[in-house]
């Protein structure tokens, strides 16, 4: 235990550092999502072709290797460190990468829960003179919402545990501090047990929290 203790800090900076990434992708991912979701139930064939094309290749491609392109590979042919700076960039296209893999999911998620709203009342709002801007805002999102929040909490699950793939690229997160401590103190059993508790904490927390929503919700609705 002692190795651990003495650990400890590195450790919970590594945690922080995945708090933060975990946060920003999942914010990214439903942006992203939603507009693509909207673009690709667009009746405009250009934007449902670019939406269709986002999702088909960052879900066709493996995360890691989106990473290795855009963090190692894209330095190469532009000058995008010069543009962002050595440090920085590699942060910025990680978090941009994860998000943007991420939010090729949620963009299904987010199209098959308007799709599932019944198209009776869209075309009920239409009849009371509500725009497509209104229709969607107050009838259709609000209700897809709550079908959208079991798959949205496993997306956001799966973002936390798919920061771990940003230590390969360099960059400094939970997974990347255990590896320097193990390197240090050869306790791989000990950190790496440490590492997935922590991990287990987190999302076990955020399934929980997700299902006191989804229970208000459906009170609300009773």
């Amino acid at each position: 235990m002692n190795v651990i203790w003495q650990n400890l800090p590195v450790i919970l900076d590594g945690l922080r550092l995945t708090i933060q990434y975990s946060l920003v992708a999942i914010v990214l991912m439903v942006i992203i999502g939603l507009v693509a979701a909207l673009m690709r139930l667009s009746r405009f064939g250009v934007l449902n072709w670019i939406s269709s094309a986002y999702v088909e290749i960052f879900r066709s491609t493996p995360l890691l290797v989106q990473l290795f392109f855009i963090v190692l590979g894209l330095p190469a042919i532009l000058p995008v460190n010069e543009w962002f700076g050595q440090l920085t960039y590699p942060i910025l296209a990680a978090a941009l990468t994860l998000s943007l893999n991420e939010g090729a999911y949620v963009t299904e998620i987010i199209r098959a829960g308007i799709l599932g709203v019944d198209r009776g009342q869209k075309e009920a709002a239409s009849s009371i003179g509500m725009t497509g801007f209104q229709t969607m805002r107050y009838i259709v999102l609000p209700q897809a919402f709550k079908r959208m929040i079991p798959p949205l909490v496993n997306q956001a699950a799966q973002t936390i545990k798919d920061t771990s793939l940003l230590a390969p690229v360099g960059i400094i997160e939970l997974v990347y501090k255990g590896e320097i401590v193990i390197a240090s103190t050869f306790a791989s059993f000990k950190i790496w047990g440490l590492i997935a508790t922590l991990y287990f904490v987190i999302i076990f927390s955020v399934s929980k929290c997700a299902s006191y929503m989804e229970r208000r919700l459906q009170v609300d609705k009773r």
